[in-house]
């Protein structure tokens, strides 16, 4: 999370008009805008991006659907990339703890770490810092993808909404409902897999 910080500060003081703003440059790329947002929501791992203004801008230029679809995407792949880190760097956590530290760990992130995924997806820095960390213990890649999955929905979709102009309340209770179903049945397969699936 200090390194993640540290990261943020330098972007913050580089004061980068992609990073602060990112909705003109979108706005402005058309077709290529669905992969610039995508490449923010991921570079979210390293950089300040205002990840709820480019699902707003995702929103508001391909609409409600694609808009969520295109954020769900790059929430998703954001968090594999943290995991993956976590996965790298598996060797420095052995050298800085000792096995008693690591199997306790273990235990907690495998007994609550989904919930954890989940619940954090849309608090900037500790969802990246937590993705890391379930990298490091023995949580399945289908667990995490599911657990990334279920945090990112709701937000993405109540931000594409938001962009696109769905204002009415009949709309937004819609979008609520169907991101909640969405991410409970992600939740519940990836609570099947954690039990069913053998460690890797």
């Amino acid at each position: 999370m200090g390194g993640a910080l540290l990261l943020f500060g330098v972007a913050e003081w580089a004061a980068l008009p992609l990073l602060t703003d990112p909705v003109p440059a979108m706005r402005g790329a058309g077709v290529v805008a669905a992969f610039l947002g995508l490449g923010l929501l991921i570079a979210d791992v390293f950089l300040p991006v205002p990840s709820s203004v480019v699902m707003v801008a995702h929103g508001a230029l391909f609409g409600l659907v694609p808009g969520a679809a295109l954020s769900l995407l790059g929430g998703v792949s954001a968090t594999l990339l943290a995991f993956a880190l976590g996965r790298r760097g598996r060797g420095i956590v052995e050298r800085v703890t000792t096995p008693s530290q690591r199997s306790a760990a273990d235990r907690l992130l495998t007994r609550w770490g989904p919930w954890v995924v989940v619940s954090t997806r849309a608090v900037p820095v500790l969802a990246e810092t937590v993705a890391v960390v379930a990298g490091t213990s023995s949580m399945r890649w289908s667990v995490l993808i599911c657990a990334g999955a279920a945090g990112t929905a709701v937000p993405a979709l109540l931000y594409a909404a938001a962009g696109a102009g769905a204002d009415t309340a009949m709309s937004m209770l819609l979008a609520v409902g169907v991101a909640l179903a969405f991410s409970g049945l992600l939740a519940i397969a990836g609570a099947r897999l954690r039990r069913s699936s053998p460690l890797p």
